[in-house]
């Protein structure tokens, strides 16, 4: 909602050939940062307005005649969008007016995502209208889930007319998560049982058996599941109209404070960063250690839900900003599982190594760093393919 990455991929090798990024978009002091076959060639500070600026900052470098990574855009075969609501239009689909028009009925459900992506798709529809746009939506990764795992229990209208069922996000790094765990273990491709955990400023935790998505901690929209940097996560809906009329705020007023107050942020009252967290209660502060508690808690309640939906585990994988860099969390989530018999080794763990579990361990325990991009861009390239 507030960066823009990307990558320019060559697909006969998947050799990337370029990568950037911009934070802060939509700020004037917002981070710009360009490589070029691994070689960092370009970094800099500079007002960035909207997400539109930030795509036409990074397709004016790629097509500069200083750096020559793209001769112009028409060598462009497709281009590939991490997308992340599009209805029952969700999957890895070409962008059509369709897609486009869902896109803009579910935007409600992903205001901090939908809107900017959509303007990027309009860019790019303007300036490349013969090259093929490919959305790779965050639910389709769970389209296998169970039509009984999905609905909630609401008035069956609500599900049949309205589409309100759990849909899952990050789609993307549980697909690369799961099926690189697979690889890495030489687990057999169609009996394994794993669960992938993606934490950062955005989390999630996804039941993977024998080659699907059987289940996925968010749901109706992002804002669901554990909770989040700035988001409430899990909450009892009547709670909204009880702060409606207890604190006189609209129900916009009630989720504007939920999305953007609300989490990590909220709890702690210092940041939605972990980081920040962590030197907080370095300090002692209480506010601080609840928010990480609270988010420990939460993994282990998926987590635990998730052993029974799979009927055994055979690994667990972690990803993500805090999966990847926070050993002091891996142990207070995987110390839970010791009665299962996974054995951690802490000094892999606290190296951040591949694999933290002991060879005697009954169950994997992994770290990895995860793909988003090569998979949209397999994705767009398997569209592209078939249309």
């Amino acid at each position: 909602s507030s960066s823009f990455k990307f990558q320019l991929l060559d697909m006969t090798s998947e050799k990337q050939l370029a990568k950037g990024y911009s934070e802060k978009v939509g700020q004037d002091n917002a981070i710009v940062a360009y490589s070029i076959n691994g070689v960092n060639v370009f970094s800099d500070v500079m007002p960035l307005p909207s997400h539109r600026e930030a795509v036409q900052h990074a397709l004016d470098f790629l097509t500069s005649s200083e750096h020559s990574v793209l001769k112009n855009l028409d060598a462009l075969d497709g281009v590939g969008f991490k997308t992340i609501q599009a209805g029952e239009k969700n999957g890895s689909v070409m962008l059509n007016e369709d897609v486009l028009a869902a896109m803009e009925y579910y935007k409600d459900l992903a205001p901090a995502h939908n809107p900017p992506y959509l303007n990027a798709i309009y860019m790019f529809k303007e300036m490349l209208p013969q090259t093929p746009l490919v959305g790779v939506f965050e639910p389709g990764f769970h389209s296998n889930v169970p039509f009984y795992a999905k609905i909630y229990g609401t008035p069956y209208e609500w599900i049949k007319d309205y589409n309100v069922v759990q849909y899952g996000y990050h789609g993307a790094s549980h697909h690369f998560v799961t099926h690189k765990t697979v690889e890495l273990l030489g687990l057999p491709k169609d009996n394994h049982k794993i669960i992938s955990c993606h934490l950062g400023g955005s989390s999630s935790i996804c039941a993977f058996k024998n080659g699907v998505s059987v289940d996925v901690s968010m749901g109706f929209s992002p804002q669901s599941g554990l909770i989040q940097g700035a988001r409430v996560g899990d909450i009892d809906p009547f709670v909204i109209p009880y702060i409606m009329d207890k604190k006189g705020i609209s129900l916009d007023e009630a989720l504007f404070e939920l999305g953007n107050n609300g989490g990590l942020a909220g709890i702690s009252g210092v940041s939605a960063d972990m980081r920040d967290i962590n030197a907080a209660i370095e300090k002692g502060d209480d506010r601080a250690q609840l928010a990480r508690d609270k988010f420990i808690y939460d993994i282990k309640r998926y987590i635990g839900e998730y052993l029974v939906v799979l009927e055994g585990l055979d690994a667990i994988t972690f990803a993500g900003g805090i999966g990847q860099k926070d050993a002091d969390l891996r142990t207070a989530v995987l110390s839970a599982l010791s009665f299962l018999g996974l054995e951690l080794d802490e000094t892999k763990n606290k190296a951040h190594a591949d694999i933290v579990s002991t060879p005697e361990s009954s169950i994997y325990a992994l770290v990895m760093e995860t793909d988003e991009e090569i998979i949209v861009a397999r994705e767009t390239l398997r569209v592209i393919a078939k249309n």
